[in-house]
């Protein structure tokens, strides 16, 4: 037993933190090792998915962020099924448990991860727990989808799309780090999208319907996020940044941390809203299912992004994340 005055996590053990997560998700099976889906769940083609947060890394590193990330990392694994255009099945988790970790920590990150859970219909099917040096949680997630869109389907006179307003997630984190001082606005709502981003689950699946070409989830940032369509699909995208619709709360953020509100939206990751290219004349009828759907650019022959500001060209510092 730890001599230290709060419980951790290594204190109960390897099968007494199974336990805990039986008990917070009590339809899962862990009698054997591998967890077995129905193939009639499973139409068209099979999905899958995996990813990664680290704590310090991917979510601020102190104990009251633990269950927001919980939800935050199943949320952000799901949301690739979405943009694939599937449907979530199931989901496994991964810990890496650090002997520092408290044992109300490891509750509030599976509490975290049940609440995503329950929101979107995501059943948490089984998983691993290992020791380690730094907390982290593996997320694999399963789904299928009888349209697959890639990112890779771009072609020169598709419109490109975003399917809301975004910049909320990079100002929320701007908060959060309190590199903006006397916001006045509304910090609860541009932490929430930092913390609890909510992907548009099924709006990937209706948008293959309609005939999108290709689509990725705002992840890494709509500038990277756009290159990612550009490189596999062999074409250039034009972004409009005019006509991008910015979040409530980013431009005042902007001011006050004496930046463009443009770098925001450029660069603002974690959002989990899709991007996609479709044909023109299909843009009227995602717009009726999807009201906060806009157009902000086009495709074209050639390659790399092209990112305008009134038609001129705008350079921006930060593209959006990456690891390395």
């Amino acid at each position: 037993m730890s001599e230290s005055a709060t419980p951790l996590a290594w204190d109960v053990g390897e099968f007494g933190l199974i336990d805990r997560i039986r008990q917070r998700f009590p339809n899962i099976d862990l009698t054997d090792d591998c967890a077995a889906l129905a193939l009639d769940c499973l139409r068209g083609q099979l999905l899958l998915t995996t990813d990664t947060t680290v704590r310090g890394v991917h979510f601020p590193d102190s104990a009251e962020n633990m269950r927001n990330a919980g939800f935050k990392a199943l949320a952000g694994a799901g949301s690739d099924i979405n943009a694939s255009a599937g449907e979530v099945r199931a989901a496994l988790l991964a810990l890496n448990i650090p002997p520092s970790l408290s044992l109300e920590e490891f509750d509030d990150f599976i509490e975290g991860v049940g609440e995503c859970s329950e929101k979107f219909a995501i059943p948490i099917v089984g998983g691993n727990i290992a020791r380690g040096e730094q907390f982290s949680a593996t997320v694999s997630v399963v789904g299928d989808c009888k349209v697959l869109v890639s990112r890779s389907g771009a072609c020169a006179g598709d419109v490109l799309c975003i399917s809301g307003a975004t910049g909320g997630s990079e100002a929320g984190r701007m908060l959060a780090m309190a590199e903006v001082v006397g916001f006045e606005g509304n910090r609860e709502e541009l932490l929430g999208r930092f913390f609890r981003p909510e992907p548009q689950f099924g709006l990937g699946k209706a948008l293959a319907k309609l005939g999108a070409t290709a689509m990725i989830d705002i992840s890494d940032g709509l500038a990277a996020d756009t290159a990612h369509i550009a490189n596999a699909s062999g074409a250039k995208i034009s972004i409009h940044l005019e006509e991008v619709p910015v979040f409530n709360g980013v431009e005042e953020a902007a001011r006050l941390a004496g930046i463009s509100p443009y770098e925001i939206i450029a660069s603002s990751g974690e959002e989990f809203l899709l991007v996609f290219a479709m044909p023109p004349e299909k843009l009227p009828a995602a717009k009726e299912i999807c009201s906060t759907i806009a157009q902000i650019g086009r495709v074209h022959e050639g390659q790399g992004v092209e990112i305008l500001l009134n038609g001129k060209p705008f350079p921006i510092k930060k593209t959006g994340w990456r690891h390395f």
